[in-house]
């Protein structure tokens, strides 16, 4: 098989789809992999490096999906991209596209009937996300860490450091969410000796946290509690999406006027569960609206690169090789795992999840004439 790596165009977008470890796999099992110059160079691999694994480096992004019969990437399509996909090209990417509403793209995939396999609907029998796991990690890591930053008065915050110092009282950080991004953020923010709070819908998952963060409040959802929480604190960390179809926001823009001024809001997904949330890009990653500073970078991971590849590639890495090996017809027909994972095919979408979001017709990949056409 034919596997094609592009340069992501997505702005600011850092990561590549395979490192030079895993292209050395996928040609020690037959398959031609194409590099597009420079696609790792960000994330410390250059082309040479590229070279010694096996693969062969193209220039253009054109090349790649003219001669690619699987195309590995981070993020989602660009525009660019739309007019490049071929009948049958199998797209691996963090799509989203049971999470936000992007019709031009969805169509885009159903004109071409590209095939399009998500990476954040991988899921295991016990519910868990994998490739999601070790990028909500970074991402609730890096949004302490980027809260520290923009509170300081030379990056447009109110001037304070987010550190316990004798003397002082403790800011406050309250985060929405207690997964894997939740409890990576509240591990970083209690390092820093701050006062930290979690809400958290599921009461299995409170008493674990409990269990893992004795000293940070674990407080059930509730909406009254959410809005005194809220005006008491310096920042606001969202590490939950909204679910397919549901359009209200949890945080109102009437709630956001309520905080403190200057106040710090980390959104990792970017919109959708707070009003006066908008998507933001690491090249302009702030702005302020209610007086309180917005952060709304879907990406953050993209901002350590050679960290954020190497942990996606241990989970999608084994899917790569498996399609690539086997063909996608027979994986979709062994694997619920990966048959759970594609989006559209053969110019129909294959997610209940994805239809119900995009408001658009679906149909069941289990369908046998469309296995036929794989």
């Amino acid at each position: 098989m034919i596997v094609g790596v592009p340069k992501e165009l997505k702005i600011a977008e850092t990561r590549v789809g395979l490192n030079p470890s895993w292209v050395q796999k996928l040609t020690a099992f037959g398959h031609e992999v194409l590099i597009q110059s420079m696609a790792g160079e960000a994330s410390g691999f250059c082309d040479e490096k590229y070279i010694l694994a096996g693969a062969k480096i193209v220039n253009t992004i054109d090349e790649i999906y003219e001669k690619a019969e699987f195309v590995v990437k981070v993020k989602e399509l660009q525009p660019y991209e739309y007019d490049l996909l071929k009948e049958n090209q199998m797209i691996m990417a963090w799509f989203h596209l049971a999470e936000d509403v992007n019709h031009e793209m969805t169509q885009a995939l159903l004109d071409k009937k590209a095939i399009s396999i998500s990476m954040e609907l991988i899921v295991l029998p016990d519910g868990t996300r994998p490739t999601i796991k070790p990028m909500s990690e970074i991402a609730g890591t890096l949004a302490m860490l980027e809260a520290v930053k923009y509170a300081q008065y030379g990056y447009g915050g109110k001037g304070i450091l987010l550190r316990k110092l004798a003397g002082l009282p403790s800011s406050k950080v309250f985060i929405l969410g207690g997964g894997n991004a939740g409890l990576n953020a509240a591990q970083v923010a209690m390092g820093l000796g701050l006062n930290v709070t979690i809400m958290e819908a599921s009461m299995k998952r409170i008493d674990y946290l409990n269990n893992q963060l004795p000293q940070v409040d674990i407080l059930c959802w509730d909406k009254d509690m959410m809005f005194e929480e809220l005006i008491e604190s310096d920042v606001l960390i969202n590490t939950i999406y909204p679910m397919p179809g549901v359009t209200e926001s949890i945080i109102t823009r009437e709630m956001v006027s309520k905080m403190k001024p200057h106040s710090i809001i980390i959104d990792i997904a970017g919109t959708g569960i707070i009003e006066t949330s908008r998507y933001t890009t690491l090249e302009n990653p702030v702005y302020y609206e209610q007086d309180v500073l917005h952060y709304c970078v879907p990406n953050m991971p993209a901002l350590c690169p050679q960290t954020s590849t190497n942990m996606m590639l241990m989970t999608t890495g084994p899917y790569i090789i498996d399609i690539a090996n086997n063909g996608l017809k027979e994986v979709v027909e062994n694997d619920v795992i990966v048959r759970n994972c594609i989006s559209t095919l053969n110019g129909e979408i294959v997610h209940h999840e994805v239809g119900i979001n995009h408001d658009m017709p679906y149909t069941d990949i289990k369908n046998e004439l469309l296995l036929s056409r794989l």
